[in-house]
C-alpha cells in the first residue's frame, strides 16, 4: 500500500507538469474577479486540480469549494481543453489519496500521537482537539460506512473523518470505496455549480466592481469577528471552583479538577478554603467571585441554612456537598448519592438485602439515601446511643449474618491516622459480606484490610469521589 501511494503521487506530479501547458497572463487593467479567473483558466488543470484535493483531505483545513466550482466553470467553456467529468474524476481521486495519507498516519503513528498532536497549538490551527477525535472514534466503531460516506460532506468534518478510520483500524477497501463515493458525490454537486456559474459570466462582469466589494467586506467581518472573540476571550475571567471543609490535608477534589483544567484547558482554577467554622462561609462568599463550591466534612449540614434554595434530592437526603452559584442565589445539591451508587452498584449480589451504615454524619445520609434507591434496608450504626441506631457492641454474629453490606460513612482510617478503624467484629465476615468504605486515602483502611482477610469483597471511596466530581462538574455548567 506504501508503494501505491507513492507511485499514486508521483503520477499526479507528472500530470501536473505535462498535462497542460500553463501560460503567463496579463493582469493590468482587469477586474478582482476577472484576474481569479484568468488565474484559474492559466494555471489549472487535472494534476494541480488532483494534488489541490490531496491537500484538501489531509490534515490541512484547504476548502474543496475553491477548487472545484472554478475548474468546472472553466471547463464549461468551449475554448477549454478541461472536461468538466475528469475534473470530478480527478478531484475524487485526490481527495481519496489524501483521506488515504490521514488514514495510514492515524495507524502508523498511533493514538498517543495523534492525540497529543490534536492538543498542540499546531493542532489547534488545524481544527484538532483530543475531545473531537474521542467523541468521532467512538461513533466510527458503530457507523463506519455511514460516517465515512456523509463526512465527504461537512466542511470541517472531511479533513477529520480518516483519522477515526485510521484508529478504528477500519477495514481499507471499505474506507476506499466509501470515501471515494462521498467525495464524488460531492464534488459532483460542486461541479454543478460551477457549470451554473459559466451561464451567469456576463451578470458576473457587470456586477464585478459590486462582488469585489462584497467579498472584500465579508472578509473584513470574518476577520473583526475573530479579533473580537479573541479579546473578549483575553477579558474573560478565570472561573473560580472550591472545597469548604476542615480538614483539608489532602483533597482529592483540588486534585481532580487541577488535572481536568489542564487537560481540556478549561480557564478556571479550584482552590480548598479550610473554614475554622461555618459562620466564616458567608465571608467567604462575599470575598470571593466563586462559580461552584463542593463541601466536605464537616460542614454537609451545617452550611444548609446559608443557601438559598436546595435540589429535591438534597432536601429528601439532609446533606449538601455541590453548591451552584447561579442568577445571584446559592443552590444546594449532593453528587454522593450519584457517585456512591454508580460505585457499588457493580459489586450487589442477589443476596444483599440490608446494609449496615457506620456513622450518622452527612455522608451516611447520602449513602442512606443511596442504598435504598438500590433497594436495600438499612441500620445506621453510632458510637453512642440515638434514636433510630444501634451501637457497635449491639452488632453481633446473627446481626451480620443478615445485614451482609458495610458502608463505612466516618473518617475512621484516613491519613494519617491510617491505624483508626471501626469496632466491628470483623471475625464473624464472611466472603457473602461486602465492605465498603468512603476513605480512600490510604487505598486500603484497617477496615478494608481485616474484611478482606475474612474473604469479604472489599471497594474504597476513589470511584465514588471521581464520579461525585464528574456530577458537580455537570451540575455547575447545565
Amino acid at each position: 500500500m506504501k508503494k501505491t501511494l507513492i507511485i499514486s503521487l508521483l503520477v499526479i506530479f507528472s500530470i501536473s507538469i505535462f498535462a497542460q501547458e500553463n501560460h503567463i497572463v496579463e493582469s493590468e487593467n482587469l477586474s478582482l474577479i476577472q484576474k481569479v479567473e484568468k488565474w484559474y483558466e492559466a494555471h489549472t488543470n487535472y494534476g494541480t486540480i488532483t494534488f489541490l484535493m490531496i491537500i484538501e483531505s489531509s490534515f490541512i483545513p484547504f476548502p474543496s469549494e475553491i477548487v472545484i466550482p472554478p475548474a468546472a466553470y472553466i471547463a464549461s467553456k468551449p475554448e477549454s481543453s478541461l472536461n468538466i467529468f475528469l475534473v470530478v474524476l480527478f478531484g475524487t481521486i485526490g481527495a481519496l489519496i489524501g483521506a488515504l495519507i490521514n488514514y495510514y498516519l492515524s495507524l502508523w503513528l498511533g493514538r498517543i500521537v495523534i492525540y497529543k498532536f490534536a492538543d498542540s497549538r499546531l493542532g489547534h490551527l488545524f481544527l484538532l482537539d483530543s475531545e473531537k477525535i474521542k467523541k468521532s472514534e467512538a461513533y466510527f466503531n458503530e457507523k463506519g460506512k455511514v460516517s465515512t460516506f456523509i463526512g465527504r460532506f461537512i466542511p470541517g468534518i472531511r479533513q477529520l473523518i480518516s483519522i477515526p478510520a485510521g484508529l478504528a483500524k477500519m477495514n481499507i477497501f471499505s474506507f476506499m470505496i466509501f470515501t471515494f463515493l462521498g467525495a464524488g458525490a460531492w464534488n459532483i454537486v460542486l461541479a454543478i455549480l460551477g457549470y451554473i456559474a459559466q451561464g451567469q459570466q456576463d451578470m458576473i462582469n457587470k456586477y464585478n466592481d459590486e462582488l469585489s466589494m462584497i467579498i472584500l467586506v465579508i472578509v473584513a467581518l470574518v476577520v473583526m469577528y475573530f479579533i473580537i472573540k479573541f479579546f473578549l476571550k483575553k477579558r474573560k475571567k478565570t472561573r473560580l471552583f472550591g472545597l469548604i471543609g476542615k480538614p483539608l490535608v489532602h483533597s482529592f477534589s483540588k486534585d481532580y479538577f487541577a488535572r481536568k483544567f489542564t487537560a481540556e484547558k478549561i480557564d478556571a482554577q479550584y482552590l480548598n478554603f479550610e473554614l475554622p467554622s461555618i459562620e466564616d462561609f458567608r465571608n467567604l462568599i462575599k470575598d470571593n467571585e466563586l462559580s461552584g463550591l463542593n463541601v466536605t466534612i464537616p460542614y454537609k449540614q451545617q452550611v444548609i441554612p446559608y443557601l438559598d434554595d436546595l435540589s429535591e434530592e438534597a432536601r429528601e437526603i439532609g446533606a449538601v456537598n455541590v453548591i451552584k452559584f447561579a442568577d445571584g442565589k446559592l443552590i444546594g445539591y449532593n453528587s454522593d448519592v450519584y457517585g456512591f451508587c454508580e460505585s457499588i452498584r457493580p459489586l450487589l449480589k442477589p443476596f444483599h438485602k440490608k446494609a449496615l451504615v457506620l456513622g450518622t454524619g452527612g455522608a451516611s445520609k447520602a449513602v442512606n439515601y443511596g442504598l435504598k434507591k438500590l433497594g436495600l434496608e438499612v441500620m445506621f450504626v453510632s458510637r453512642t446511643v440515638k434514636e433510630g441506631c444501634i451501637t457497635y457492641e449491639q452488632i453481633t454474629q446473627e446481626l451480620l449474618n443478615e445485614y451482609t453490606v458495610i458502608v463505612n460513612c466516618t473518617p475512621l482510617g484516613t491519613f494519617p491516622k491510617t491505624e483508626g478503624y471501626a469496632n466491628i467484629p470483623y471475625h464473624f465476615l464472611s466472603e457473602k459480606h461486602l465492605l465498603y468504605d468512603l476513605v480512600y486515602n490510604p487505598a486500603k483502611t484497617k477496615f478494608l484490610e481485616f474484611g478482606e482477610k475474612q474473604g469479604a469483597l472489599i471497594k474504597n471511596g476513589a470511584e465514588m469521589l471521581e464520579k461525585q466530581a464528574i456530577k458537580a462538574w455537570e451540575i455547575w455548567n447545565k
